[in-house]
């Protein structure tokens, strides 16, 4: 019987084979650039809290995500910066920093941006009133 004996210095270096694997990835284009699909806003039942939906189009650079809540009066209550985001559906919960106005109209602006450019803008006007979310 004949035994072979391998010379492990003739083993492929590693970060070798993790450069070529790398570069055989295709690279993501964009046809476009990501826009706001769809957004929501749910109230949570004591109306102190939010439930905040978001979904863009999809991306090959991670845009940012900025939301800001205002009140009746136009006057940021809660607002949240995301940077370079890396799914297209966010769901979070914002908490406002000043009791609730029950019943009145609220606003949610979007903005969606990438490299200091903004992309895409989105407003959502709601009521402060809890309401079961549709499909959640």
């Amino acid at each position: 019987m004949i035994r072979k004996y391998y010379n492990m210095t003739q083993c492929r270096d590693p970060l070798e084979i993790y450069r070529e694997a790398l570069a055989s990835i295709p690279v993501p284009t964009e046809e476009r650039p990501p826009a706001i699909e769809r957004a929501e806003v749910w109230p949570y039942p004591e109306l102190a809290r939010l439930w905040v939906r978001v979904e863009t189009g999809p991306f090959a650079a991670f845009p940012n995500l900025e939301l800001v809540i205002l009140d009746p009066a136009g006057q940021p209550v809660s607002q949240m910066f995301m940077v370079e985001i890396r799914q297209p559906y966010q769901s979070l919960t914002m908490h406002l920093r000043q009791p609730p106005r029950p019943g009145e109209r609220y606003r949610l602006e979007i903005t969606l941006s990438r490299n200091e450019e903004t992309l895409d803008t989105r407003t959502v006007e709601f009521e402060m009133v809890f309401r079961e979310p549709e499909g959640k």
